[in-house]
């Protein structure tokens, strides 16, 4: 049975860059919630801003270089050989193009992100006393939640989250289309057309 949920996990690019996102965002607030804590306690807690900064790009950093082996995991670790070999992919599909796709889908987002993220986490400090520490988890993870609602609309539409393989059973039997023969086909005519 975990054999079949990781395989789900893997194909259904929806739920697997959902969920690394998410994962990748909770595990950098994991993170970085102590030393925020600690340089928060460190410089004062009167210093509500740069506090707010630090955490943010703490949090940035953490969150990208998780997110970025948990995509690897998710879309290009292939120890059944149920994916599509790396050379057959679309250059959509490839490992740093996919992954710097999606991350600039996620840089898009950043002024809501940072409006609910950071923003949150500065007026919990400011006018309802939150300890900084915690501040941090609230509206980071606030943040995380909302933008997660809309790139997943927004990735849909754009065509982010389509599969690359329609259907697999299990490692041997294919059911359904590899995908990435009509991604490339569509990607040479797009560029073909430009």
């Amino acid at each position: 049975m975990p054999g079949r949920v990781f395989k789900f996990y893997q194909r259904k690019r929806v739920v697997n860059i959902n969920l690394n996102i998410l994962a990748a965002g909770i595990l950098a607030i994991a993170l970085a919630k102590f030393p925020v804590m600690w340089i928060g306690d460190w410089i004062g807690p009167e210093h509500k801003f740069v506090i707010t900064v630090i955490a943010y790009i703490l949090d940035t950093v953490l969150d990208v270089c998780v997110y970025y082996a948990l995509h690897w995991v998710a879309n290009h670790w292939n120890p059944h050989g149920h994916l599509p070999k790396h050379e057959k992919r679309p250059k959509s599909r490839q490992f740093v193009h996919d992954a710097t796709r999606i991350q600039a889908e996620r840089m898009a987002l950043m002024p809501i992100y940072i409006l609910i993220g950071p923003g949150g986490m500065w007026a919990l400090q400011k006018w309802f006393d939150v300890h900084h520490s915690w501040a941090f988890v609230i509206a980071f993870v606030s943040a995380i939640i909302s933008t997660r609602i809309i790139h997943t609309i927004i990735g849909l539409r754009t065509g982010t989250f389509r599969d690359t393989v329609d259907f697999v059973i299990d490692d041997d039997i294919q059911i359904g289309r590899d995908l990435s023969a009509e991604a490339e086909e569509s990607e040479s005519r797009n560029e073909g057309a430009a």
